[in-house]
């Protein structure tokens, strides 16, 4: 496949030539071959050329993770913005996340990333925004829920649907016989009717 060579002096659309060939990298041959040597050949640049842009490949990671993260949540909005089931929005939430997850998740805990003071500050920086407003969405559901405790509630449902992207992006889930679909559903089902004010709760 021809790659048409960014023009000299364009440094944001060479930031994103390097972050796309790292996403190809990973998307095809796993976190082992995120090396930079290969996203520097995948991005048709000099090897010294990606470093100027990130000065690791734990920095390169955290700002595809960034990037992956606000795409999730600008597909999701027109479902935050119209949906006023918490079910309906668990749901959607839920099973664009477990996207994220089998790219991302799976290989390196996000949480234990945002508290790596080795990283990048200007990355972990941009890491802690999208995490951010990915647990905004998170929030949305839960105060359409109407409960009184929503940090205790937005806890389990951030646990639950961390859960529920490990368990069925490893072998685990061959154990059964339920697909994705039918889990996340009667959990989106038990979290909104368990979190609906009593005598609301259809």
């Amino acid at each position: 496949m021809t790659t048409t060579r960014t023009r000299w002096g364009d440094r944001e659309t060479r930031r994103h030539d390097i972050l796309r060939a790292g996403r190809t990298l990973l998307l095809s041959k796993g976190l082992a071959a995120l090396q930079m040597r290969e996203v520097a050949r995948g991005a048709g640049i000099a090897l010294g050329t990606v470093y100027t842009y990130f000065p690791n490949k734990e920095a390169l990671f955290a700002a595809m993770y960034a990037d992956r993260l606000d795409a999730m949540l600008s597909e999701l909005a027109p479902a935050l913005d119209t949906t006023t089931n918490a079910e309906d929005l668990f749901v959607h939430v839920a099973s664009a996340y477990r996207e994220v997850y089998t790219e991302f998740g799976k290989d390196v805990d996000l949480v234990a990333m945002l508290g790596n003071n080795e990283l990048d500050t200007s990355v972990r920086d941009r890491l802690v925004q999208s995490a951010g407003r990915l647990l905004a969405a998170f929030r949305v559901i839960v105060e359409r829920t109407g409960v009184a405790e929503a940090d205790l509630a937005l806890t389990v449902m951030w646990s639950s649907i961390v859960g529920l992207c490990d368990h069925f992006t490893g072998v685990r889930h061959q154990l059964h016989q339920h697909t994705w679909d039918e889990a996340v559903r009667f959990t989106a089902r038990t979290f909104a009717r368990g979190l609906a004010p009593e005598g609301k709760s259809e």
